[in-house]
């Protein structure tokens, strides 16, 4: 996994470089609009908080309850791979992949094309991960399903009793590495997009992070399989969909103006557009 994050580093340290151009403020591909999203993107930011305050209130569970644990009925077929397991070191090389990831999009930073939008971009991350963030804290603080390791001997019983023996949908770890990386395969991309190679490289390296931490979850006893294939679509959809619904689109901009539309009731219901020539 840290061959992975090197790939990232290397690939931004040294791959961009050597095509650094001078440009001017017009031409960045993306367009924020600073009153409307940071408000956003502080909204994503605490709704996250809050569905995380909602995790660390759930209830833990007796050991009784965990002795009464069977996978065969309570797990469904397609889950039922291999016996219960259980990994401390696994998830421990997880929470490295997962908390090293968070940084990362911030090095981007370094190039100099780049930089000169540090505002839209931190804006455009943090709202990436304001909306994964808020999407799974939200759903994990609703539903309680337990984690493999709960039915694994091998656990320790406080662990496998501890509230957060509950949160097994959906794969959160995987889903955030997700969307920091896919977030600066998809930034930097747009910045070079004659560069095919440099795409290449990031893409393949946030497709080997990401399914390498969901491995090391699944190995940990952390998620089943299904909890892990409905994470990783989230989370890579939310770190390429924000920065392209940012992007600035080839459109005369004097023709949009001139362009209006209202609706208009009464014993007629519809939209009427006009146009100014």
């Amino acid at each position: 996994m840290q061959r992975t994050i090197l790939l990232f580093l290397l690939s931004i340290f040294i791959l961009i470089q050597p095509t650094q151009a001078q440009r001017t403020e017009e031409d960045s591909p993306y367009e924020v609009i600073e009153a409307l999203e940071i408000p956003l993107a502080i909204v994503g930011a605490g709704s996250t908080a809050y569905g995380f305050y909602l995790l660390n209130q759930k209830s833990g569970s007796d050991s009784l309850t965990i002795a009464n644990l069977n996978i065969n009925e309570d797990v469904i077929k397609f889950n039922r791979h291999g016996e219960p397991r259980y990994s401390e070191k696994a998830s421990k090389q997880s929470d490295l992949l997962f908390y090293g990831s968070f940084p990362i999009p911030f090095l981007m930073l370094l190039d100099k094309n780049i930089r000169r939008d540090a505002g839209r971009i931190s804006i455009m991350y943090v709202e990436a991960l304001g909306l994964t963030g808020t999407i799974y804290s939200m759903t994990a603080s609703h539903v309680d399903k337990y984690r493999p390791l709960a039915y694994s001997p091998d656990a320790p019983m406080s662990e496998r009793m501890s509230s957060k023996a509950k949160n097994s949908f959906y794969g959160g770890h995987p889903t955030i590495t997700a969307t920091s990386l896919f977030f600066v395969a998809k930034v930097v991309s747009d910045y070079y997009p004659d560069r095919k190679g440099l795409h290449w490289v990031l893409y393949t390296a946030a497709s080997v992070a990401t399914l390498g931490n969901a491995y090391l979850r699944y190995r940990a006893g952390k998620h089943f399989l299904t909890d892990l294939m409905i994470g990783i679509p989230i989370g890579t959809l939310n770190g390429i969909l924000v920065p392209q619904i940012h992007k600035v689109k080839n459109v005369n901009m004097d023709k949009i103006n001139k362009l209006s539309w209202k609706v208009f009731t009464g014993q007629a219901h519809g939209i009427s557009l006009a146009y100014k020539l």
